[in-house]
């Protein structure tokens, strides 16, 4: 649970493009909540820290008797925090979404498992979420079970496999997303419906709808005053967590106009190629993975785009975050990919992808002349019109 907490944790700070340009209004008063718990087998003279993980403020306490109390403001309203006691780990930990109020956690230890969590109502229903959401029962596990299966087909190059796993998994996710709606829609005044909210539905008109809809506790939670005033509640969140594969802290998200960085990768014989080698031209970047279902549908609008200027002053080039080179050179030859295909193997920890902030895939950048960004994340027919209106452009480089 801490784990897929931490992939979509940040989810709830990445919807900064539908601010709006009032600011928050925050309350001045003082309200706490209440942490106390007592684990049987919990170990003595062991600090727990509490924290918060978008911003990394924590408070902490010792077990003292396999007990310890932790009592913090909660003056910005609700959020998600990490319950850890002792050294991380997921047997360690657990996720808890708090508000004002009280919590009582009890069990027989040495951690959270199979314990009783008894207080305030939010925390009766964070219980029904954490069960909604959970990747150890029901949908969610079948939907881990498929992602592991995906990636095992990937892996050795079975596409037929991988796309039935992909379909199924898509099922079952749609049925998840269903239940979080529901959820919501009977919850339309907790705190948690803006959690289900930011990090299960992904349409930005159809979270905007689903907001509009809360009632005003619910909206003025932590988590959906982040999302109604980004940058004005609480900086920007530590680190990400992403797709297949971890992101080990992501850099600055790259803005239009900004200068491209350099890197130099190799490609599919080894030669390395750097973004330098294409000064003066346009020069179209598509970050994918060959166990990427959502990239697929990418192909026939990348091929377009391609066959049509590739004879201009244009460059189109693929960054790979896969890690198998088996499974990437099939999947090149199979989709029959013309263009410029650069892999360091090295899954999200390529460091192209690191140096344009790349938390997911499909994702691609385009690049002008003058080496700045001129556009990000196209897809479908968008990449081809967004080309036609470059080079239709009196200004723009030809050869």
């Amino acid at each position: 649970m801490i784990r897929q907490f931490l992939t979509v944790a940040v989810a709830i700070s990445s919807f900064t493009a539908y601010a709006q340009e009032m600011g928050p209004k925050i309350s001045t008063k003082e309200p706490t909540v209440t942490i106390t718990a007592k684990l049987d087998n919990a170990p003595n003279d062991t600090m727990v820290i509490l924290m918060e993980p978008y911003t990394g403020e924590f408070d902490s306490a010792i077990i003292r008797n396999h007990q310890f109390t932790i009592t913090r403001p909660m003056t910005k309203g609700g959020s998600v925090y990490i319950l850890q006691i002792g050294a991380a780990s997921e047997k360690s930990g657990t996720v808890l979404y708090l508000e004002p109020g009280k919590i009582n956690i009890t069990g027989k230890g040495p951690f959270f498992k199979d314990a009783k969590y008894t207080g305030d109502l939010w925390v009766k229903e964070w219980q029904e979420v954490a069960k909604l959401t959970s990747p150890h029962e029901g949908d969610g596990k079948r939907l881990v079970e498929l992602e592991a299966m995906y990636r095992k087909a990937m892996e050795v190059g079975d596409e037929d496999k991988a796309e039935a796993y992909a379909k199924e998994g898509g099922e079952v996710e749609a049925r998840m997303v269903k239940s979080y709606k529901n959820w919501i829609a009977t919850h339309r005044n907790s705190g948690i419906s803006g959690y289900l909210m930011t990090c299960y539905i992904k349409s930005p008109k159809e979270r905007d709808s689903i907001y509009n809809t809360l009632g005003e506790h619910a909206k003025a939670s932590r988590i959906l005053m982040r999302y109604k005033y980004p940058g004005k509640v609480d900086p920007s969140p530590l680190t990400v967590h992403v797709g297949d594969g971890e992101a080990p802290g992501m850099p600055k998200q790259l803005k239009v106009g900004e200068v491209a960085p350099d890197f130099s990768l190799p490609d599919t014989n080894g030669k390395m190629v750097s973004l330098s080698d294409f000064k003066g031209k346009y020069v179209f970047i598509d970050f994918w993975a060959s166990w990427c279902g959502p990239c697929k549908p990418q192909i026939p609008f990348l091929k377009a785009a391609y066959e049509k200027y590739k004879n201009k002053n244009f460059a189109m080039m693929a960054i790979s975050l896969d890690s198998k080179r088996e499974a990437w050179i099939k999947a090149i030859e199979k989709h029959e990919l013309p263009w410029l295909n650069l892999s360091s193997l090295k899954g999200w920890g390529d460091t192209a992808a690191t140096a344009y902030g790349i938390s997911y895939v499909p994702s691609n950048v385009l690049i002008g002349p003058d080496g700045k960004i001129i556009a990000k994340d196209l897809y479908d027919e968008k990449i081809e019109l967004k080309l036609a209106e470059q080079f239709n452009n009196p200004t723009a480089l030809t050869k």
